[in-house]
C-alpha cells in the first residue's frame, strides 16, 4: 500500500506543468562602480569594479581601472553596494519552493537541520543549476533519544548511534543533526564516531548528557537556540551569575552558537496579540503540510495563551536577547540560523527578522553580517568559497542601492542578488517568488515526508 501511494505521488510531481527552470543568463560579466561590504574588517571599500567569470569572482578593481575584457557584458553598478550572500545556519525545508524564497531574499545558502532524501536531490539541482534557489548543507534526520517520534531516528545506545552515523554519512549527508534528550552514552559515541569518519555534528542544545562536561563537545559543529542554555544550564532560571560561569565553559569548546531568536519572537507576538498578529504574517509563504500541522498544533497553543503566558513570554525573549549579548560579549562565535519553515515562519523573511533581533540585542550592523556570512562559512568550513566579496570566491552576493551598514533591512528586498555568477534583477525574483509559490504542490510535500518514513 505504502509503495502504491508513493507511486502515486511520485507521478503527480513529475507530470506537474510549472517546474522551475534556471534562467539562460550568462554567470561572467563585469559590474562597475559599486562600494563593497568588507565585513571582516568592518570596511566599506568605495568605487569598486567586479570582474566575474563563470560564476567566481575573478578580480575586484578599483573603478576606473583598465580592463580589456571586452566579451564580457557590463551591468552599471550606480553606486550601489554589494554585500555577501546570506547563510541561513537554520531552516526546515520541504518544498522546491523553499529554496527559491530564500534566494528572493538574499539568502544565497542554507543549512537544513532535518534531512530527508529529498534535500540530497534537490541539493544536487542547485548545484547543476536546474533549480534556481540557495545552495545547502544537509544534516542527517534527527536523532534522537524519542521512542516512534515524527522524522526522527531514534537512538538509545552506543552502538545504535555508531550505526546512525556511519548510516547518513554513507548516503550523502553533510553533518549529524543529534538532539538534546541523548542519553550520555549515546551522545558519547555518536561524536566520537563522527569524528572516525570526518563528518560534523551540530547539537541541539549547548550542554552534555548527564555528566558529560563540557569538554567532550569541543569538536562539534554548533549549538542550537539559545532557549536551550535558559532551558538547560540555567533550569529555567533568569540567573544572569549562573549565565556569567556557564558561558566560559560554553567559550572554551569553540563551538559557535545558532540563537534563533525568531521563533520564541513570533510565538511571543502570536500570545500577546494573537489573530491581529497571525494577519501579518506571509501567510503565502507557508508550505500546505506545515500550515496544516501549526494550525492543530502551535497555533493554537499560542493563539488562546493566557495573559500571564503572554507576559512569561515576553520576559524569556528578553532574558534570551541578554543571553545573546553576554555570547557576543565573551567572543563566542554567533551564527544567524532563523528557524524558518517551523512555526509560521517564512523562508528568507525570517532570516531578516533575526538579524533585526540580534541588532536588537545590542550587535553592531557589521557584527550581525559576520554571524550571517563569514562565521557561517567558517563553521561549514567553507570559508574559501562562500561568506565573503573577495577574488576566488563564489559569486554569491547581494546588490543594494543603499548602505546595508546604514540600514540593514534595505537587504531583505534587494536590488538584485547573484548565486553562482547569475545575475538576478527584483524584476525577476519577483516573478521566481511567485512561479515557486504557484507550483507548490502538496503532492510534492507529502512524497519529501512519507521518503523519510
Amino acid at each position: 500500500m505504502r509503495l502504491l501511494i508513493t507511486l502515486l505521488m511520485a507521478f503527480a510531481i513529475t507530470s506537474h506543468a510549472s517546474q522551475l527552470k534556471h534562467q539562460q543568463n550568462d554567470n561572467s560579466f563585469i559590474l562597475n562602480n559599486v562600494n563593497v561590504v568588507d565585513v571582516e574588517n568592518h570596511k566599506i571599500h568605495p568605487s569598486r569594479t567586479l570582474i566575474v567569470k563563470n560564476g567566481k569572482i575573478d578580480n575586484i578593481l578599483d573603478s576606473g581601472s583598465p580592463i580589456n575584457l571586452t566579451d564580457l557584458p557590463i551591468i552599471e553598478g550606480k553606486n550601489g553596494y554589494i554585500t555577501p550572500g546570506l547563510i541561513d545556519m537554520h531552516v526546515h525545508m520541504y518544498e522546491k519552493a523553499a529554496y527559491t524564497l530564500a534566494l528572493n531574499h538574499g539568502v544565497t545558502h542554507v543549512r537544513i537541520m532535518n534531512g530527508l532524501p529529498s534535500h540530497l536531490a534537490w541539493r544536487h539541482q542547485v548545484e547543476s543549476g536546474s533549480l534556481i534557489g540557495s545552495s545547502s548543507t544537509v544534516s542527517s534526520p534527527i536523532i534522537s533519544g524519542f521512542d516512534k517520534a515524527y522524522l526522527h531516528h531514534t537512538v538509545h545506545t552506543a552502538e545504535e548511534a555508531r550505526d546512525a552515523v556511519r548510516q547518513y554519512q554513507s548516503k550523502g549527508y553533510d553533518l549529524i543533526k543529534a538532539y538534546g534528550n541523548l542519553n550520555k552514552a549515546a551522545l558519547s559515541a555518536l561524536i566520537k564516531e563522527s569524528r572516525k569518519v570526518g563528518i560534523p555534528v551540530a547539537k541541539h542544545g549547548p550542554h552534555g548528557s548527564g555528566d558529560m562536561p563540557f569538554s567532550q563537545l569541543s569538536s562539534l559543529q554548533s549549538f542550537e537556540h539559545v532557549e536551550d542554555i535558559y532551558q538547560g544550564p540555567l533550569n529555567y532560571n533568569f540567573d544572569l551569575k549562573r549565565l556569567q560561569k556557564v558561558i566560559p565553559e560554553l567559550k572554551a569548546t569553540g563551538v559557535p552558537v545558532t540563537p534563533t531568536l525568531n521563533i520564541f519572537y513570533q510565538l511571543t507576538k502570536l500570545s500577546q496579540e494573537k489573530e491581529k498578529y497571525l494577519a501579518k504574517t506571509s501567510s503565502e509563504y507557508t508550505s500546505d503540510i506545515i500550515a496544516l500541522e501549526t494550525s492543530n498544533n502551535q497555533l493554537k497553543r499560542w493563539l488562546t495563551a493566557s495573559d500571564n503566558m503572554a507576559a512569561h513570554n515576553q520576559k524569556t525573549l528578553n532574558f534570551l536577547l541578554v543571553i545573546t549579548k553576554a555570547l557576543h560579549d565573551a567572543e563566542v562565535p554567533l551564527l544567524i540560523g532563523s528557524d524558518s519553515g517551523v512555526l509560521l515562519s517564512p523562508h528568507g523573511l525570517a532570516l531578516h527578522n533575526e538579524m533585526r533581533l540580534f541588532q536588537k540585542a545590542g550587535l553592531s550592523t557589521f557584527d550581525v553580517l559576520a554571524a550571517a556570512t563569514i562565521n557561517a562559512a567558517k563553521a561549514l568550513k567553507l570559508d574559501k568559497k562562500i561568506g565573503k566579496v573577495s577574488p576566488q570566491y563564489n559569486a554569491d552576493f547581494i546588490y543594494s542601492s543603499s548602505n546595508p551598514i546604514n540600514n540593514l533591512s534595505v537587504l531583505k528586498e534587494p536590488e538584485a542578488v547573484v548565486k553562482n555568477g547569475y545575475w538576478h534583477s527584483r524584476q525577476a525574483l519577483n516573478i521566481m517568488r511567485d512561479k515557486a509559490i504557484e507550483s507548490r504542490s502538496l503532492w510534492e510535500e507529502l512524497h519529501t515526508l512519507f521518503d523519510g518514513l
